[in-house]
């Protein structure tokens, strides 16, 4: 985690990870709650076109939850992150931006990592630097850029690819 000075003291902040943030598969009823860090999480970038109302969000991440393999980051009960797994692609991360930089998403990369330990693939834009500075940081590396012709928002995008633990792939073919 990057380290910031508190210009009073001069001292070094690490920023403070939350310690009672647990992962669990998701289920039909925290879509609800999902679909709200989904949204926010949208709305914080600023380069990102808002195509879909909140209520259109809601019954995408519906769908996604009931469909796919969705997993929350939850503190104190209140659902603060998710992860879509769909076949070999991590279709959807996304934590809610008052619980950036505290390992919400490095929990959730972690299970996904957990769940796919021969390796998957993502899309994100190549705008989003803070998530391509995540992803990279965790391992996956740029396989594709493109000019955004096939995503909804038309936006520029990086295809990423984490190519697994070498140890859980040697393992899987014996």
């Amino acid at each position: 985690m990057a380290r910031t000075s508190d210009k009073s003291s001069g001292h070094a902040i690490v920023p403070r990870m939350a310690p009672n943030i647990s992962i669990r598969r998701a289920v039909p009823t925290d879509a609800v709650e999902t679909a709200r860090v989904f949204s926010a999480a949208l709305k914080s970038m600023a380069f990102f076109p808002k195509l879909h109302t909140d209520l259109e969000d809601r019954a995408f991440v519906r769908r996604f939850v009931e469909s796919a393999e969705t997993w929350v980051a939850i503190n104190d009960g209140c659902v603060i992150g998710l992860a879509c797994i769909d076949g070999d692609w991590l279709a959807h991360l996304y934590v809610d931006p008052a619980w950036h930089g505290r390992g919400a998403g490095t929990l959730l990369l972690a299970r996904v990592k957990a769940e796919r330990p021969n390796g998957f693939q993502l899309w994100t834009f190549q705008a989003n630097s803070g998530a391509r500075r995540f992803y990279e940081r965790h391992g996956c590396v740029a396989a594709e850029f493109t000019g955004g012709s096939r995503n909804e928002e038309k936006l520029p995008d990086v295809r990423y690819a984490w190519r697994g633990d070498s140890r859980a792939a040697a393992h899987s073919e014996k």
